[in-house]
């Protein structure tokens, strides 16, 4: 396993491997109907689903239990043409592990595998009216750019703010020491 993370070693994070889809499979599988209501891309529980993550153009990252088992999915998803300099982050969390720093630190990790890309911004879009998400970011440095109101329509037809929050590593020499990141990554 790759390590811990902030101290807690009942998981680790480390990239998206060719040999993980039953596992894959098995965490989107248990993720609930509100996860699966505000995931922008469609995660379904099959092998054709892993096959195509893997093909994308984007860094994934996975939040991993001793027994290998996957808690939590992260991805960095680089721009293209004028927004080469942009990563998109997107992070989903296994149900049973929430409020236990696993988003944190694959939303660290992510940042961090954006900034090895080469970007000097990220951003992610969060359903407003999940706050604790909102104050997880922006505890990560991440400011509120835009709230966008009736953004999101969720499978029953109901609309939800969204809200894009950005964080720049630009201006900072080593964004892994402001990060305090304690993520090992092989």
């Amino acid at each position: 396993m790759a390590g811990t993370t902030e101290g807690n070693p009942s998981f680790g994070i480390r990239p998206l491997d060719v040999d993980d889809g039953a596992r894959f499979v098995q965490l989107v599988t248990e993720l609930s109907d509100e996860s699966h209501r505000f995931l922008k891309e469609h995660l379904d529980p099959s092998e054709e689903a892993f096959e195509r993550i893997l093909r994308a153009p984007s860094r994934r990252l996975v939040a991993v239990r001793p027994d290998g088992a996957i808690v939590g999915l992260a991805g960095a998803f680089p721009g293209t043409g004028w927004s080469a300099h942009v990563a998109e982050l997107r992070i989903v969390v296994a149900n049973a592990w929430r409020g236990k720093g696993v988003g944190r630190a694959l939303a660290r990790a992510a940042l961090l595998e954006a900034w090895e890309m080469g970007c000097s911004h990220s951003f992610v879009e969060v359903v407003a009216e999940q706050e604790a998400l909102v104050d997880m970011f922006q505890d990560m440095g991440f400011e509120p750019e835009a709230l966008l109101v009736d953004f999101v329509r969720d499978e029953a037809g109901q609309c939800h703010d969204l809200m894009l929050l950005t964080h720049r590593t630009d201006h900072v020499p080593e964004p892994v020491e402001v990060l305090d990141l304690e993520v090992a990554l092989p």
